[in-house]
């Protein structure tokens, strides 16, 4: 059996990990290892992220990795209701875009390599177990079995976690906050510059709809559901909301599908010899589902916690509780909002998401953020304040 020794084993190779790597990389010896057969596909989310997403990376932004620009936002309720968001309605507007997510995840993995990162592809995890010296890991290397002694595992493979299961730790989201997302790339269409979200049961039973543009004449057009609130799968109510005539010509060209924990990141994303980042330590927009710009900076965190690990020798649960105060400065008050404003969206009805709606077609907002949208609608709709008390 092939046997392979490092300081810093990271398991997965999406943003989380790859900037997990890239970080650890800087002070300690690290290896990566992913499933796939290359970094960045296939692709599992819509797309879209915030014009700060590459100060947080500290990365040099480059068109390389956008594909579409966006200019303004459409909010669309059950009776067809438009909210447009644009530099007219917010005072200090910023565009948003649309990742070309196969190039930007290998251009942060390529980062991790120039810092000295290795990376094993096509390598699956099979199990974890703590040694004197650290953990032994056992992998599948294409049809090989490998092992991989390490002091400090970081666990990126999504929800829930196999690698912490395989440790001891429990991060199975209970039902009722696993969304059901699925998602098609479709071309040719007829797209605008913006990201349009369709909100009511009528399209997706406790989640939305969305179409993201990419490119010229293509889109991600996708949903989530809350099980707990469908009576039919994710895919029936993506079926049904491609019925309409816009896209009576666009083919579906690439299919992809996922679970999401929407209930709020763990309270101990970590243990001894391991920490959590992204989606596997549920860093997750409870409200969007978003997880791309929270798996950037939890990958950075617990890649720098990993290398004061290693270079104190101290790999207990103890030390690495330090994580917590790393990352709740820049992402905790965020989503603990968003958490209790997705537990009121799910009080709401149709009704009163048309009535939100028609409220606030001249809706004036400070900043483009889910938080400030939350409290506009709050300020026009006072009767929803009981609904909305625990947000507030």
């Amino acid at each position: 059996m092939k046997t392979y020794k490092c300081d810093v084993l990271v398991v997965g190779g999406g943003p989380a990990g790859s900037n997990a790597a890239r970080y650890a990389a800087k002070g300690a010896d690290v290896i990566l290892i992913e499933k796939k057969k290359e970094i960045g596909g296939p692709v599992q989310c819509a797309e879209g992220v915030s014009q700060g997403l590459f100060e947080k990376l500290e990365m040099k932004q480059s068109n390389r990795y956008i594909s579409t620009n966006i200019e303004f936002v459409k909010l669309i309720s059950p009776n067809g209701t438009v909210i447009r968001l644009d530099g007219e309605k917010v005072k200090y507007w910023k565009s948003g875009m649309i990742l070309d997510r196969e190039v930007f995840d290998k251009a942060i993995a390529k980062e991790a390599a120039r810092n000295g990162a290795d990376f094993l592809m096509k390598t699956r995890f099979v199990s974890a177990k703590r040694t004197s010296n650290g953990v032994t890991v056992k992998a599948k290397q294409m049809n090989e079995d490998i092992q991989i002694d390490a002091k400090i595992l970081i666990g990126a493979d999504g929800p829930p976690s196999i690698v912490a299961k395989s440790l001891g730790m429990d991060t199975t989201v209970p039902l009722r906050y696993l969304e059901s997302g699925i998602q098609y790339l479709m071309m040719p269409m007829e797209i605008e510059p913006c990201i349009e979200l369709y909100f009511g049961d009528c399209y997706a039973p406790g989640g939305y709809s969305w179409i993201f543009p990419k490119g010229d004449d293509q889109a991600n057009v996708g949903l989530g559901v809350l099980p707990v609130k469908a009576k039919e799968t994710a895919q029936y109510y993506l079926d049904k909301f491609i019925q309409r005539p816009r896209f009576k010509k666009a083919k579906i060209v690439e299919v992809n599908a996922g679970a999401i924990p929407v209930n709020g990141p763990l309270k101990e994303p970590y243990m001894d010899n391991l920490l959590l980042a992204g989606d596997a330590g549920r860093f997750v927009n409870p409200l969007t589902g978003g997880g791309i710009h929270t798996a950037i900076i939890t990958g950075k965190h617990a890649g720098e916690l990993a290398v004061e690990a290693i270079a104190k020798e101290d790999y207990s649960k103890d030390f690495l509780k330090k994580y917590n105060d790393m990352w709740k400065p820049d992402i905790y008050e965020e989503l603990d909002k968003c958490l209790k404003a997705q537990e009121a969206f799910m009080k709401l009805t149709e009704k009163d998401l048309d009535s939100i709606a028609e409220t606030l077609k001249d809706l004036k907002l400070e900043t483009i953020s889910t938080i400030s949208i939350l409290k506009a609608i709050i300020a026009k709709n006072p009767g929803l304040l009981l609904k909305f008390g625990k947000f507030m």
